[in-house]
């Protein structure tokens, strides 16, 4: 994030306005905005199958979708288009696409002029890794790719988000990692380059694949601890993490009200993972669950990722919307139940309840429903995963 921004994020209130009176949008109007940028190709197939897996994602018909999706991606590839290979090879990563999402993505952000690793032996040979395009989440996102690299190569080099060094370097010790920035790629000597995507095609062949090498993000054990029993002294556990607010206005969120349902059916001791101006959303949990909301002013995600890693990594489990938390939770392999709206999201599969990348990490969906019931099946769920029964013993 720019300075910019993350002022705007630590000062938001991001309260969700009241569900009453919302209109579902249409999931097609959601989809279409992964297609803002048309193929530079004004290509009659290219146009066909766009509004035909449009209308497919409307109906939910996520096999014909994913038809289209590929087929968006062969013609990509046959015209040398790299937009269109990377519209196809997102929506393919919803759809469960395989490999050829990885094949996709990856082929749209080749640079030229750099050698892209091919999957041949790396040994002898320095290897360069660097995400080219992403957010923040495509660090937790192939966080575990990097081992499997790192074991290949003579030399391995990542260059990561500056707040993420701390995480990376102690997960792998062997890696050199260097700032997103800070000196200019090009100058920097290795026999061949990758983005994730890259690695991805090579490492994970299929959804088997991608979990068998699961490492878990290393936090700092010695400030887990601290921040651990620091929770517990206010009272009994499990501590389990939620979040609420997002600066994505697109993203339909469950109410204040709603989080009624989850919070006051939850034991122990709820501590907030949200960023921003926390204050206002607080007071009205605080009805919610007298007396066990947990709000730790030290914890700063949008300055200091490495304490919240560290927060997260304190938790029994986590609760909340999509955002970073929710990423950064899958990495680190804390149990998690991610909430989503009805949307056709970047970072989640459109159907399905398990992430391949996370392990840990379980997907509940609005699915039409009102939130009040989407969070009634979060918190049967999470009280499973804890070990409480639903009548609270």
């Amino acid at each position: 994030m720019t300075r910019s921004i993350l002022e705007k994020a630590k000062a938001a209130d991001l309260r969700p306005q009241s569900s009453a009176g919302k209109r579902l949008r249409a999931i097609v109007d959601q989809a279409k905005s992964l297609f803002e940028r048309p193929s530079r190709h004004a290509d009659a197939k290219v146009r066909r199958h766009t509004r035909l897996m449009e209308e497919s994602i409307e109906r939910r018909d996520w096999p014909v979708a994913r038809d289209h999706a590929l087929a968006l991606g062969e013609l990509g590839e046959r015209l040398g288009d790299a937009g269109l290979l990377k519209k196809a090879g997102r929506a393919l990563r919803r759809l469960h696409g395989g490999n050829r999402t990885w094949q996709l993505i990856a082929m749209s952000k080749r640079v030229p002029g750099r050698p892209e690793w091919d999957g041949s032996d790396l040994a002898g040979r320095t290897l360069l890794i660097d995400r080219r395009a992403g957010d923040l989440a495509i660090f937790f996102q192939f966080a575990s790719l990097i081992g499997p690299a790192v074991a290949a190569a003579d030399r391995c080099i990542v260059f990561v988000e500056p707040r993420l060094a701390p995480l990376y370097r102690r997960t792998y010790p062997a890696l050199d990692v260097r700032i997103e920035g800070e000196e200019d790629l090009g100058a920097v000597k290795a026999d061949v380059f990758s983005g994730f995507e890259t690695l991805a095609t090579h490492f994970w062949p299929d959804d088997q694949a991608a979990r068998a090498p699961f490492v878990p993000l290393r936090p700092d054990r010695e400030l887990v601890a601290e921040l651990r029993g620091k929770y517990l002294d206010r009272g009994p556990g499990p501590l389990i993490g939620f979040a609420w607010g997002s600066l994505n206005k697109s993203k339909d969120l469950p109410a204040l009200e709603d989080w009624r349902t989850l919070l006051g059916q939850l034991p122990g001791q709820l501590v907030s993972l949200q960023y921003g101006d926390v204050a206002p959303a607080l007071s009205e949990f605080e009805r919610h669950a007298p007396g066990r909301i947990v709000h730790d002013a030290s914890v700063d995600q949008l300055s200091d990722m490495d304490r919240f890693a560290a927060q997260i990594a304190a938790l029994d489990m986590v609760v909340t919307i999509s955002n970073t938390g929710a990423n950064l939770a899958g990495a680190l392999g804390v149990p998690s139940i991610i909430m989503l709206d009805d949307g056709f999201r970047l970072s989640w599969p459109a159907f399905g309840e398990t992430v391949a990348a996370y392990p840990s990490v379980r997907l509940i969906r609005k699915g039409g429903r009102a939130w009040t019931s989407a969070l009634q099946e979060a918190a049967d769920l999470a009280k499973h995963v804890v070990g409480v029964s639903r009548d609270g013993r």
